[in-house]
This record gives structure tokens, C-alpha cells and sequence, in this order.
């Protein structure tokens, strides 16, 4: 494995094991359901949104760099693309359940870290294959899967993790 695949997995595997801890105490009545406190909502993503939205980007990482991901599963696509509304589920019929989401998340994640450790520094050093604002953010293939597998989690888990406050659970760390 060369050295930038090397810095991209220490990040990947840390977001993983941040994934993992976010979940610990949730239950599947909850993933799904926004913050209201005070009978008022928090517009805020909840974990089936974050979850479901995050599992897409290990697909489109292997696109970009040529290795193999499972596909992303029927309607993932429409329900968490970038800009899309999450929206609170207390009947559990908008997203899918709980060990759905979550099985992908780490099933593509795991895929992802397997295709990246063949990655040398000069593929990665390489263009990047997307067109458009993410070509311009990220000239380098490196830095996209960068983006898509490490910064781009967390971001996304600080927002679990203030969830999970609102929920009345604790920190995991």
C-alpha cells in the first residue's frame, strides 16, 4: 500500500469505528425520528439520513478509482443524495430500517478500505475523474477519496453525535 492510500485508511478505519460507536444505544424506533424539544423539531439530520447518505460515497469512490464496491441499494439513491430534505419518520415507512442502512454503510465502507490498499501514490496523485465542483475542489484522485471517505463521515457524524444528545444518550468517546 502506498503512503497516501495508507493516510486515506487511517482516516477511513477511524471513521468506521466513529460509525460504529455512534449507534451504540440507538434503537430502531429512533434512527429515523429528528430531535423535538419542547414539541418543537430540530431541522437536523437523524442517523438513518446521515447513515444512508454516507453509504452512497464508497460507490462512487470506487467509480473514480476503478475498484470494486456492492452496488448501492434500490431507492438509496433517490432518498440520500446530496441537498435532499431529511425528513423525521416516526411511522418508519419514508427510509428503510435500521440494520438495512447500516449493513451497507459498513459492507461498502469495508469494500472501499479493501480497494484502496492496491491504490500507489501516483494513481492517487493522479486527476480526478469527476467533472465539475468536485474536480474543482479535488484536482487529485487522492484528494476526492479523501473527502469521500474521511472528512466527509465526520462532518456528518458531528451531527449524529449532537443527535444523539438531543435524544437524551450520551457521548460515545
Amino acid at each position: 500500500m502506498g503512503h497516501t492510500a495508507n493516510m486515506i485508511v487511517s482516516g477511513l478505519r477511524m471513521s468506521v469505528r466513529m460509525a460504529e460507536m455512534q449507534l451504540k444505544e440507538v434503537k430502531p424506533e429512533q434512527f429515523a425520528r429528528k430531535v423535538s424539544i419542547g414539541g418543537r423539531v430540530i431541522d437536523s439530520n437523524h442517523p438513518a439520513f446521515v447513515y444512508g447518505h454516507l453509504s452512497t460515497y464508497p460507490f462512487g469512490a470506487g467509480q473514480a478509482a476503478g475498484f470494486v464496491v456492492p452496488p448501492v441499494p434500490a431507492g438509496f439513491a433517490d432518498l440520500f443524495p446530496a441537498g435532499k430534505e431529511c425528513r423525521d419518520d416516526p411511522e418508519r415507512t419514508i427510509y428503510p430500517a435500521m440494520d438495512v442502512i447500516t449493513k451497507y454503510f459498513f459492507e461498502a465502507h469495508r469494500a472501499a478500505e479493501a480497494g484502496l490498499v492496491a491504490l500507489s501514490d501516483e494513481k492517487l496523485a493522479g486527476p480526478n475523474p469527476r467533472e465539475g465542483r468536485m474536480k474543482e475542489m479535488f484536482p487529485t484522485l487522492g484528494g476526492l477519496l479523501m473527502f469521500y471517505l474521511t472528512s466527509h463521515p465526520m462532518l456528518h457524524l458531528g451531527q449524529v453525535s449532537a443527535w444523539r444528545r438531543g435524544m437524551g444518550l450520551g457521548p460515545v468517546m
